[in-house]
Parts: structure tokens; sequence; C-alpha cells
């Protein structure tokens, strides 16, 4: 697809898109916000290289989207709501397994951002998996019970330790009381495109709710999903690369490869009136 000086060229079959010909340092025009915004709710990752910001145009940008949406990490340790995550041999990756960022929290994000300030020679790429492409994949069968279920979400153990890591066991335990397990629909639709997709968090989904979820088997079943590359694509870094992805259609995972080399990225998150409602 070719507007302009515009190019978007797709990155698999399923997931992700890159686009060339814009420059997100400064304002964006209203027109070039909705081709991005319908660009991730099409193909639920766009990628944008050669974009060096600041921490506040990367906020400025994610604005022009929707709300910036400060975690219940960032509330209680009174950070921004534009992260840097930084890796360096003294203050190893984190490793998390395939999740939604927050899919435990009452506020749920919309869109995520990324924006990668110092990128290693090799290792510490991202994977995204389209949710959207796996409910499509199931049987009708299967998205009928799947449409009436729901899971169980809170923090867990890896996420506690990290906090407790690099902000204090205290505070770890504040967020941990704080953050009681909470209910999410299992199927999640769009309200632009009216995709379903399975709302999936391995890492922070501990059951299936109610007579469904016993033995767990179900659970391993939909989260093993995750694992086939037809539905994936996997994004290598390069600084001043921008990717915005759709929270509601997706899970991610960082790799930890690159360990002990230096990375840093900034990282938001916003909530914005378009996005996912529950079932339709």
């Amino acid at each position: 697809m070719k507007l302009a000086n515009l190019t978007m060229q797709r990155i698999t079959a399923t997931i992700g898109v890159e686009v060339t010909g814009l420059d997100l340092a400064g304002p964006l025009a209203g027109a070039d916000v909705r081709l991005l915004r319908d660009a991730v709710a099409e193909y639920h990752v766009v990628a944008v290289r050669d974009q060096f910001l600041s921490a506040e145009q990367l906020a400025t940008l994610a604005e022009s989207f929707g709300e910036l949406l400060r975690s219940p990490l960032q509330r209680l340790t009174d950070k921004p709501a534009v992260s840097t995550i930084e890796d360096t041999p003294e203050r190893p990756p984190a490793g998390f397994a395939w999740h939604t960022d927050i899919s435990w929290a009452a506020e749920l994000p919309s869109l995520g951002f990324l924006n990668a300030v110092s990128i290693p020679s090799f290792g510490g790429d991202t994977l995204w998996a389209s949710t959207a492409a796996i409910y499509a994949r199931l049987s009708a069968d299967e998205r009928m019970r799947y449409d009436l279920l729901s899971a169980v979400h809170a923090p867990d153990a890896t996420l506690l330790a990290s906090v407790a890591r690099h902000h204090g066991p205290q505070v770890a335990e504040r967020l941990r009381a704080a953050q009681r397990p909470r209910e999410q629909p299992l199927v999640r639709t769009h309200r632009d495109t009216g995709r379903r997709s399975l709302f999936l968090s391995p890492l922070y989904m501990e059951r299936i709710a109610g007579p469904a979820g016993a033995g767990g088997e179900l659970l391993g079943r939909l989260n093993a999903m995750l694992d086939d590359p037809n539905v994936q694509m996997r994004w290598r870094w390069r600084a001043g690369d921008l990717v915005i992805w759709d929270e509601t259609s997706t899970c991610h995972r960082a790799l930890t490869d690159h360990y002990p080399q230096h990375r840093v990225v900034r990282r938001c998150v916003v909530r914005t009136g378009r996005g996912v409602g529950a079932q339709a």
C-alpha cells in the first residue's frame, strides 16, 4: 500500500506492518493519526524505523491516540507514564513469558508503544502473536464455548519478584495486596473492526473461571496456541524503531538472548475511546 510518500509493507500474513515515510517526532496531522490507528486495528502491530524520540516526544505521540495510562506499579512508585527499560550486566532482562500488559488491572490499556534507544548488536528481539488470528482458527463449537468464559488474572510471582528486586519487597507486597485476582472475559470484540480475539495473557492468567477451568487443561491448551509461528511476527530492533501495537488483540514477549549486552527502550500505554469491549 502506498499513499504519497507513505508506504506500508506487511510483515507476515497474519500480523504486522512496517510503515515508512512518517516523521513521528513532531505533531501529527489528524489524517496520519487516523491512518496509524486504522493500521493498528487492521494489522495489530505497526513498526516505524528511524524515530529518535525523547521521552516527552513519545508521550506526546501516544497522547495523539488516547489517554496515557499509568500502571498500578507506576502509581505506587510515583513514576511517570513513560518508563525506561534498561538491561545491563548488573540488571539482566526480565524474561517475562507471553503476556498482555497489566491484564489484571481494572483499567486495561488499548495500545502499547515501544521506542528503541540503544540496541545491542545481536539478540533482544520481540515477538507478537495475534490472538484474533488464533480465535479465527477455532472451530465454531470452540468459539461458542469460549465466548461465554472468563479467566482469572493476577500479578504473578515473576512480576512480583522483579518488582521486589527493583523497587523493594515492601512495594511488591503493596502491589500484591492491592491487586486481587480479577476476572476478565476470555473473548473480546474490537469495536472498530468487529473482530473477536482471545484475551490471553499466560504470565498473568491463573485459571479459567468456573468448572471449565478445573484441572488447567483448557488454560494450557489456549496458551500453547501462542507458540504457533503462523500467528506470530518477530521484530529485530534497531535504534530509533517505534512500534505501536493493539493490546487487545495480541500477546507479546521480549527475548533475553542479548544478555549481558546493553539495551534501552522506552515504553508507555494508552487507553482510547475506541478499541474493544467485552462480548458484542
